[in-house]
């Protein structure tokens, strides 16, 4: 197995599409063969605990996400424990391990979950607590997965891309003639149409086209001219936007999805024209097991 620099730990049942979203955004930005996660990268057939376990001690960071149910808290009726505090708890083994080889751990607290207090962990997580945590919300997904990022590079030492260089040119009749150049250009140059106010919060009601799928989705939409980035959420979990456009036609733009137990990449198109202060949306999902129908609705601040 291929050594990673990130790990992320989670739980199932507490933080599977959060898991999902933190490790595309992750993957775009430091690549996908230094991030693990056990869905995409334990290949079939190996021993779980092995794997993680080799993947662990290969990480520089590990990102332990946690939700309202991370510690596993099970039904008053069965009489048991939390499985945090369970020997056997993956969770508790991957971040214990971490805790215990001296990695960077970084607690990412999602939708303002608090951090567990000293009562509610195993002596081996208790450092836990010590470790400075960042908020992760579906309000400010982008915002937040920049602060994560920022910090991910600071303890792996990865620098942040490094800005342009500007040339200077000697001479007053180089500088001149660049002048003159330029203004020509720019006279014979059509100008670009403004770009529309999409910028923001929007909220739509999406009727998929499976049977009994109703979600209400929020897209959070920034950049400048023709470009085009924050996240739009699919089934309600917030998602990085990939191959955002805005150009006279309107809002192109892409998610990444994935099928828990599967290593399939499921990929939702959308093409939004803002009329009457509406986004009036089509979004086409690309799948390989199924085939889809165009789905339509209409966003709204």
């Amino acid at each position: 197995m291929e050594a990673v620099r990130i790990f992320i730990s989670y739980r199932r049942d507490d933080a599977a599409g959060y898991a999902r979203a933190v490790y595309d955004a992750l993957a775009q930005r430091f690549g996908a063969a230094q991030v693990f996660m056990d869905v995409d990268d334990i290949p079939a057939g190996q021993a779980f605990d092995a794997v993680i376990r080799q993947a662990v001690g290969s990480a520089g960071v590990l990102v332990a996400l946690i939700g309202p149910r991370w510690r596993g808290e099970r039904r008053a009726a069965d009489g048991l424990p939390p499985r945090i505090l369970a020997d056997g708890d993956f969770v508790r083994h991957e971040i214990a391990s971490a805790l215990a080889q001296g990695l960077t751990v970084v607690p990412v607290l999602l939708e303002g979950t608090p951090m567990p207090t000293a009562a509610q962990l195993p002596p081996d997580l208790q450092p836990l607590l010590l470790r400075n945590a960042l908020p992760l919300d579906n309000t400010r997904f982008a915002a937040d997965i920049d602060r994560l990022a920022a910090a991910l590079r600071l303890a792996l030492g990865t620098p942040a891309a490094a800005p342009r260089r500007r040339w200077l040119l000697a001479g007053g009749a180089v500088l001149a003639a660049a002048a003159v150049a330029g203004a020509a250009v720019l006279l014979l140059r059509p100008r670009a149409p403004p770009r529309p106010a999409i910028n923001g919060r929007w909220q739509g009601s999406v009727h998929y086209d499976w049977p009994g799928a109703r979600h209400d989705e929020r897209f959070d939409f920034a950049g400048d001219g023709t470009v085009l980035t924050g996240t739009a959420s699919f089934l309600g979990v917030p998602r990085p936007i990939r191959d955002g456009s805005v150009d006279a036609d309107g809002l192109r733009f892409a998610v990444h999805t994935g099928e828990l137990g599967s290593d399939r990449v499921n990929v939702q198109r959308y093409h939004a024209r803002l009329v009457d202060g509406e986004l009036r949306v089509v979004v086409q999902t690309e799948s390989a097991g199924q085939a889809h129908r165009p789905v339509e609705f209409v966003a709204r601040r």
